[in-house]
Protein backbone atom coordinates (compact mmCIF):
# COMPACT_ATOMS: atom_id res chain seq x y z
CA UNK A 1 0.00 0.00 0.00
CA UNK A 2 1.66 3.23 -1.10
CA UNK A 3 2.06 6.30 1.03
CA UNK A 4 3.34 9.78 0.34
CA UNK A 5 6.14 9.95 2.84
CA UNK A 6 9.59 8.68 1.82
CA UNK A 7 11.82 7.39 4.55
CA UNK A 8 14.52 9.87 5.29
CA UNK A 9 15.32 12.40 7.95
CA UNK A 10 18.18 14.48 9.26
CA UNK A 11 19.68 11.42 10.95
CA UNK A 12 20.26 9.82 7.55
CA UNK A 13 23.54 11.62 6.96
CA UNK A 14 26.58 9.95 5.41
CA UNK A 15 28.67 10.71 8.50
CA UNK A 16 26.01 10.00 11.12
CA UNK A 17 27.41 6.56 11.89
CA UNK A 18 31.08 5.92 12.52
CA UNK A 19 32.96 7.19 9.48
CA UNK A 20 35.55 9.95 9.79
CA UNK A 21 35.05 10.91 6.15
CA UNK A 22 32.98 9.76 3.20
CA UNK A 23 34.76 7.31 0.87
CA UNK A 24 34.50 8.96 -2.53
CA UNK A 25 36.72 6.89 -4.79
CA UNK A 26 35.99 3.27 -5.66
CA UNK A 27 39.16 2.13 -3.91
CA UNK A 28 38.16 3.94 -0.74
CA UNK A 29 34.69 2.44 -0.83
CA UNK A 30 36.23 -1.00 -1.24
CA UNK A 31 38.44 -0.36 1.78
CA UNK A 32 35.49 0.64 3.95
CA UNK A 33 33.48 -2.34 2.74
CA UNK A 34 36.33 -4.72 3.55
CA UNK A 35 36.59 -3.32 7.07
CA UNK A 36 32.84 -3.54 7.67
CA UNK A 37 32.56 -7.04 6.23
CA UNK A 38 35.43 -8.21 8.42
CA UNK A 39 33.90 -6.57 11.48
CA UNK A 40 30.53 -8.21 10.83
CA UNK A 41 32.13 -11.65 10.60
CA UNK A 42 34.18 -11.10 13.73
CA UNK A 43 31.27 -9.82 15.80
CA UNK A 44 29.38 -13.01 15.02
CA UNK A 45 32.43 -15.19 15.71
CA UNK A 46 34.05 -13.66 18.79
CA UNK A 47 31.58 -11.04 20.01
CA UNK A 48 31.38 -7.27 20.28
CA UNK A 49 33.82 -6.77 23.15
CA UNK A 50 36.63 -8.76 21.55
CA UNK A 51 36.38 -6.73 18.36
CA UNK A 52 36.31 -3.41 20.20
CA UNK A 53 39.37 -4.30 22.25
CA UNK A 54 41.59 -5.43 19.37
CA UNK A 55 42.04 -3.38 16.18
CA UNK A 56 44.36 -6.10 14.87
CA UNK A 57 41.46 -8.51 14.55
CA UNK A 58 39.83 -6.28 11.96
CA UNK A 59 43.12 -5.42 10.25
CA UNK A 60 44.13 -9.06 9.92
CA UNK A 61 40.73 -10.23 8.71
CA UNK A 62 40.17 -7.36 6.25
CA UNK A 63 43.70 -7.12 4.88
CA UNK A 64 43.45 -3.33 5.12
CA UNK A 65 46.55 -1.41 6.16
CA UNK A 66 46.65 0.42 9.47
CA UNK A 67 46.91 3.78 7.71
CA UNK A 68 43.90 3.09 5.49
CA UNK A 69 41.90 1.88 8.48
CA UNK A 70 42.53 4.98 10.56
CA UNK A 71 41.85 7.32 7.67
CA UNK A 72 38.21 6.22 7.81
CA UNK A 73 37.70 5.07 11.41
CA UNK A 74 39.01 6.44 14.69
CA UNK A 75 38.61 3.18 16.60
CA UNK A 76 37.15 -0.33 16.21
CA UNK A 77 34.14 0.92 18.16
CA UNK A 78 33.46 3.45 15.41
CA UNK A 79 33.60 0.60 12.90
CA UNK A 80 30.84 -1.14 14.82
CA UNK A 81 28.91 2.13 15.03
CA UNK A 82 28.99 2.33 11.25
CA UNK A 83 28.07 -1.33 10.94
CA UNK A 84 25.08 -0.84 13.23
CA UNK A 85 24.10 2.37 11.44
CA UNK A 86 24.03 0.61 8.08
CA UNK A 87 21.81 -2.07 9.59
CA UNK A 88 19.42 0.64 10.77
CA UNK A 89 19.31 2.22 7.31
CA UNK A 90 18.63 -1.15 5.71
CA UNK A 91 15.92 -1.90 8.25
CA UNK A 92 13.98 1.30 7.60
CA UNK A 93 14.24 0.87 3.83
CA UNK A 94 13.21 -2.76 4.18
CA UNK A 95 10.09 -2.13 6.24
CA UNK A 96 8.98 0.61 3.87
CA UNK A 97 9.37 -1.81 0.95
CA UNK A 98 7.37 -4.48 2.78
CA UNK A 99 4.60 -2.02 3.55
CA UNK A 100 4.43 -0.91 -0.07
CA UNK A 101 4.21 -4.49 -1.36
CA UNK A 102 1.83 -5.96 1.22
CA UNK A 103 -1.21 -7.76 -0.12
CA UNK A 104 -3.55 -7.81 2.88
CA UNK A 105 -5.90 -4.84 2.77
CA UNK A 106 -6.90 -4.70 6.44
CA UNK A 107 -5.07 -3.06 9.33
CA UNK A 108 -4.22 -6.40 10.92
CA UNK A 109 -2.26 -7.17 7.78
CA UNK A 110 -0.18 -4.06 8.49
CA UNK A 111 0.62 -5.36 11.97
CA UNK A 112 1.54 -8.78 10.58
CA UNK A 113 3.93 -7.23 8.06
CA UNK A 114 5.61 -5.21 10.80
CA UNK A 115 5.97 -8.11 13.22
CA UNK A 116 7.09 -10.57 10.53
CA UNK A 117 9.77 -8.21 9.30
CA UNK A 118 11.12 -7.66 12.81
CA UNK A 119 11.27 -11.42 13.35
CA UNK A 120 13.09 -11.94 10.05
CA UNK A 121 15.71 -9.34 10.94
CA UNK A 122 16.22 -10.59 14.49
CA UNK A 123 17.11 -14.07 13.26
CA UNK A 124 20.37 -12.57 11.94
CA UNK A 125 23.29 -13.30 14.31
CA UNK A 126 24.73 -9.80 13.84
CA UNK A 127 21.49 -8.15 14.91
CA UNK A 128 21.22 -10.35 17.97
CA UNK A 129 24.81 -9.64 19.02
CA UNK A 130 24.32 -5.88 18.69
CA UNK A 131 20.71 -5.29 19.73
CA UNK A 132 19.62 -8.25 21.84
CA UNK A 133 22.84 -8.19 23.85
CA UNK A 134 22.72 -4.38 23.99
CA UNK A 135 26.11 -3.92 22.35
CA UNK A 136 25.34 -0.56 20.83
CA UNK A 137 26.83 2.76 21.82
CA UNK A 138 24.93 5.85 22.88
CA UNK A 139 25.55 7.29 19.41
CA UNK A 140 23.86 4.32 17.77
CA UNK A 141 21.06 4.31 20.33
CA UNK A 142 20.20 7.89 19.34
CA UNK A 143 20.24 6.91 15.66
CA UNK A 144 18.05 3.91 16.43
CA UNK A 145 15.54 6.07 18.28
CA UNK A 146 15.41 8.46 15.33
CA UNK A 147 14.84 5.57 12.96
CA UNK A 148 12.00 4.28 15.13
CA UNK A 149 10.32 7.65 14.68
CA UNK A 150 10.42 7.09 10.92
CA UNK A 151 9.10 3.55 11.28
CA UNK A 152 6.29 4.78 13.53
CA UNK A 153 5.23 7.34 10.95
CA UNK A 154 5.29 4.74 8.19
CA UNK A 155 3.13 2.51 10.39
CA UNK A 156 0.67 5.33 11.08
CA UNK A 157 0.22 6.07 7.38
CA UNK A 158 -0.24 2.40 6.54
CA UNK A 159 -2.87 1.96 9.24
CA UNK A 160 -4.81 4.97 8.01
CA UNK A 161 -4.55 3.79 4.39
CA UNK A 162 -5.76 0.27 5.18
CA UNK A 163 -9.32 -0.63 4.23
CA UNK A 164 -10.56 -0.87 7.81
CA UNK A 165 -7.85 0.99 9.68
CA UNK A 166 -8.17 3.42 12.59
CA UNK A 167 -8.49 6.90 11.10
CA UNK A 168 -7.47 8.89 14.15
CA UNK A 169 -4.32 6.98 15.10
CA UNK A 170 -1.52 9.40 15.88
CA UNK A 171 2.26 9.28 15.78
CA UNK A 172 2.87 8.75 19.49
CA UNK A 173 0.60 5.70 19.55
CA UNK A 174 2.55 4.16 16.69
CA UNK A 175 5.87 5.06 18.31
CA UNK A 176 4.77 3.30 21.51
CA UNK A 177 3.81 0.23 19.48
CA UNK A 178 7.14 0.08 17.65
CA UNK A 179 9.14 0.62 20.84
CA UNK A 180 7.16 -2.16 22.52
CA UNK A 181 7.80 -4.49 19.59
CA UNK A 182 11.53 -3.73 19.72
CA UNK A 183 11.70 -4.68 23.40
CA UNK A 184 9.59 -7.79 22.95
CA UNK A 185 11.77 -8.99 20.06
CA UNK A 186 14.85 -8.55 22.24
CA UNK A 187 13.10 -10.60 24.92
CA UNK A 188 12.00 -13.29 22.45
CA UNK A 189 15.48 -13.72 21.00
CA UNK A 190 17.43 -13.41 24.25
CA UNK A 191 17.87 -17.16 24.68
CA UNK A 192 16.50 -18.53 21.42
CA UNK A 193 18.11 -17.72 18.03
CA UNK A 194 14.79 -18.52 16.35
CA UNK A 195 12.73 -16.47 18.78
CA UNK A 196 10.53 -17.74 21.60
CA UNK A 197 7.25 -18.50 19.82
CA UNK A 198 5.12 -17.83 22.89
CA UNK A 199 6.61 -14.37 23.32
CA UNK A 200 6.22 -13.68 19.60
CA UNK A 201 2.58 -14.72 19.73
CA UNK A 202 1.96 -12.46 22.71
CA UNK A 203 3.69 -9.57 20.94
CA UNK A 204 1.43 -9.98 17.93
CA UNK A 205 -1.66 -10.11 20.14
CA UNK A 206 -0.51 -7.11 22.16
CA UNK A 207 -0.21 -4.91 19.07
CA UNK A 208 -3.49 -6.15 17.66
CA UNK A 209 -5.29 -5.41 20.93
CA UNK A 210 -3.61 -2.01 21.22
CA UNK A 211 -4.79 -0.79 17.83
CA UNK A 212 -8.20 -2.47 18.03
CA UNK A 213 -9.09 0.14 20.67
CA UNK A 214 -9.07 2.76 17.93
CA UNK A 215 -12.30 3.33 15.93
CA UNK A 216 -12.05 1.96 12.38
CA UNK A 217 -13.16 3.62 9.19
Amino acid sequence: MPNDRPTGAAWQDLLAGGLRKVPVQARSRATVKAVLDAAAELVEEVGFEAVVESPMLILDRSGVSRGSFYSFFETPERVLDQLAYEQILQFVAGIEKRFRSREAAGWRGVIDVLVDYYLEVYTQPLIRELWVRQNITLRVRHLDDAAIEDIAELLRLELIASSDGPQDVDHIQCAVAVQALERLCQFAFENDPHGDQEVIGEARELLAAYFSRRPSA
